[in-house]
């Protein structure tokens, strides 16, 4: 029995292992930025974001903000937003895939998690606690990315409390020489 319970723990412990190398292996290798990842959408980008009118296009009197966008080689991706809209610790950093859809143009989607409601004292949009969905169409040149998107804000039951859109510009984030 005790040699059963080994051998049992023995293959738990290797799945475990095997499991963890599965998912650990997207985020290893060569996700590179510079000259290695150009004319690719893999790598890290500081992304400008600027809120526009849906239908016309047209820029909203809403400041634009920043974030920096992480595209892992797997199709992976992590955003992390400075956004005046959002009081500090009222989002979590996004998280979502990205593919690769013709030439130079890429699709990507990812969710963030609003935490707590705006309080009724703070000027600005009142976001509500739950899901921001944002979904981005992008193109890429060397080192140079343009975007549209659209972003839909959902309750925690999942009903779409509100549409927007953005566009936007990003430049890789380079390697800045320093030594290992």
């Amino acid at each position: 029995m005790n040699s059963n319970l080994r051998r049992t723990c023995s293959v738990v412990v290797v799945l475990v292992l095997v499991l963890a190398g599965a998912l650990v292996q997207p985020f290893g290798g060569n996700a590179t930025a510079g000259p290695n990842g150009e004319g690719t959408l893999q790598g890290t980008w500081r992304v400008q974001v600027t809120p526009i009118n849906c239908q016309t296009g047209a820029p909203l009197p809403i400041p634009s903000f920043s974030a920096l966008d992480s595209y892992a080689r797997g199709g992976t991706l992590t955003e992390v937003v400075n956004a005046a809209a959002f009081l500090p610790g009222q989002v979590t950093p996004g998280l979502g895939v990205w593919s690769h859809t013709q030439a130079n143009a890429y699709k990507a989607v990812w969710e963030v998690f609003i935490l707590f409601d705006t309080p009724p004292a703070v000027p600005g949009f009142p976001f509500k606690r739950g899901v921001q969905r944002l979904m981005r169409d992008i193109e890429v040149h060397g080192d140079q990315m343009t975007f549209n998107g659209t972003s839909q804000f959902l309750d925690t039951n999942g009903n779409v409390l509100a549409v927007a859109c953005a566009s936007g510009t990003g430049t890789r984030f380079e390697d800045v020489g320093g030594e290992d």
